[in-house]
């Protein structure tokens, strides 16, 4: 039984601790810069600022000191990378999901705006049909009225303006 764990694309990961490859220079850096800053910071604890006896106890002083940090530092800058990766895409993916929802948002509203506008013309046009006919209906009631009467109906059509006819 084959019980070696598999990764979708072996290419993108280096092997011992499965780095994806594209952050093995983060990893690099990270450890070699924090190495050398803690590495550093104990030659001046144990040269400068210590009151070791003689000037040969400091390098094993020094050494023993830079071991653990080199363990520590090879165990936590891989852990430090990926956190500062995984809240950078946690960011990230949160600043598209506002400007997404955003972008939809200001498409509905144009939408809903071009949709009302659209509504509006029709329900104005219903309600312009909707008076003119009433207008026409009552122009024709006077109309009959008149003819029924007998008296002469002179009175212009309701689409004529100032006597003209639109």
């Amino acid at each position: 039984m084959n019980n070696t764990i598999r990764y979708d694309d072996d290419a993108e990961r280096a092997s011992i601790f499965t780095v994806p490859v594209r952050r093995i220079r983060p990893h690099f850096w990270t450890f070699s810069v924090f190495f050398i800053a803690t590495t550093l910071f104990y030659v001046y604890v144990h040269a400068i600022d210590a009151a070791i006896s003689s000037w040969q106890d400091t390098p094993s002083a020094i050494m023993g000191d830079v071991v653990y940090a080199a363990g520590f530092w090879i165990i936590f800058s891989p852990i430090l990378v990926e956190g500062v990766a995984m809240v950078f895409a946690a960011i990230f993916r949160q600043k598209t999901r506002k400007e997404g929802r955003e972008e939809g948002r200001v498409e509905g509203r144009e939408e809903g705006r071009e949709e009302g506008r659209e509504e509006g013309r029709k329900e104005g046009q219903a309600v312009g049909r909707e008076e003119a006919d009433a207008a026409w209906r009552e122009w024709n009631r006077r109309r009959e009225e008149a003819i029924a009467e007998g008296k002469p109906f002179d009175e212009p059509t309701p689409d004529s303006r100032n006597g003209k006819t639109t």
